[in-house]
């Protein structure tokens, strides 16, 4: 080989190298503990929960609706087994992702579940809502909610004497034995969240079981109720809608039959989607595309798909993360769920996520605070829609 050659190619190496380092790399999802850090406390404030849909406000905070929930203390990582365990509560982030702040009826000392159903006098069956997703319009908050009841014929049985089960059994006895009864829409007065009615949404739920209010987005001068529909192995995705301008939003809604919009909810068509749909899920606009993201409702990996519509032709499929918790858990006992996007903390072009973490051995979250708190991840824009840097 001649010196020509040899300095050729010395400069080609050099040039291909530097091409190499220079290319921009691809970004990547990240965990963001600052997030989880300002969400959660180990005093005067949320120590644990699921659900953690959020709703952005006009003053630049945003309010997260929880589902089960715990406050009290945390010591050298656990919590006392005597902590009651709220069934739904709100956690309001100021708009200085500064301060966190819990929402609870009474006080952070002695808290009670925010959100109750209506009983009818001499109804002793106890009822619990979970909260769903909502909106604001104007100075009113309203959020959906599935109204739960205890039916033990549904319960999975702690297999103990009856004078042998402690406080925790029989929490997780009461954990699995319910039925959705309907699905009811509450309204707050912004912005020290007074309660100023609740309504039973107006459609036979135990004819049309289709969990409305899971995912609510407002566009285009209509609000957008999406929910999903439970079959045997899959989960489907159907939407309803009603004006952003209406007087009443519990009633008179359209259902899309995969063509047009109908008023009766039995024409419902589901929104094709290659995915079995988690329980809850986000549907949100960005730019002028919307993005579907959703966790596989039987697995640990989180989808996003996208679409021109915000009631159709969701593709672009794409795994975004696999959630590590169950691979690296020793005793098997973990599970992730209810991956929601938080698209009002977007921060140079990534996506603010969270999913929740819980275990099948409700000792677990006792014994561990970190085995009951969400996890929030950040995952590029790019990565999501084409075309966006």
């Amino acid at each position: 080989m001649d010196t020509f050659t040899k300095i050729f190619r010395l400069v080609l190496f050099a040039q291909i190298f530097i091409f190499i380092s220079c290319e921009p790399k691809t970004r990547q999802v990240i965990v963001d503990n600052r997030f989880k850090e300002l969400f959660y406390a180990d005093s005067n404030g949320i120590t644990g929960a699921d659900g953690i849909f959020s709703i952005p406000l006009p003053n630049g905070s945003s309010v997260f609706l929880l589902g089960d929930c715990f406050l009290g203390k945390v010591m050298d990582g656990t919590r006392d087994i005597k902590t009651p365990m709220l069934r739904n509560v709100f956690n309001l982030i100021d708009s200085d992702q500064t301060h966190a702040t819990a929402i609870v009826r009474g006080t952070l000392i002695d808290p009670l579940t925010l959100m109750e159903p209506p009983c009818e006098s001499g109804d002793t069956t106890y009822r619990w809502y979970w909260p769903g997703h909502g909106f604001v319009r104007s100075d009113t908050l309203y959020i959906f909610a599935l109204n739960l009841y205890t039916d033990r014929s549904v319960n999975i049985f702690i297999s103990k004497p009856e004078g042998e089960k402690d406080e925790i059994d029989r929490m997780a006895e009461e954990m699995f034995s319910f039925r959705i009864k309907q699905v009811d829409l509450l309204s707050f007065k912004l912005p020290d969240f007074t309660h100023i009615e609740t309504h039973r949404v107006e459609f036979d739920y135990q004819q049309n079981a289709i969990d409305f209010g899971n995912c609510v987005l407002v566009d285009s001068g209509y609000v957008y109720i999406y929910g999903t529909k439970n079959l045997t192995n899959f989960s489907e995705l159907h939407v309803a809608r009603t004006p952003l301008n209406s007087k009443i939003f519990y009633r008179n809604w359209e259902y899309f039959d995969g063509n047009s919009w109908r008023s009766d909810i039995k024409e419902s068509a589901p929104i094709k989607v290659d995915l079995s749909i988690s329980e809850q899920f986000s549907i949100f606009r960005y730019g002028d595309r919307y993005i579907l993201l959703t966790m596989d409702r039987a697995g640990t990996d989180i989808f996003t798909f996208f679409s021109n519509s915000p009631y159709r032709n969701f593709d672009g499929k794409k795994l975004q993360y696999s959630t590590p918790e169950t691979r690296y858990d020793s005793t098997g006992r973990l599970f992730t769920y209810n991956a929601l996007a938080h698209p009002q903390y977007v921060d140079d072009g990534m996506l603010l996520v969270s999913y929740c973490v819980n275990s099948f051995n409700v000792r677990d979250v006792f014994e561990n605070v970190e085995n009951y708190r969400a996890r929030f991840i950040r995952i590029p824009i790019s990565c999501i829609l084409p075309g966006e840097s």
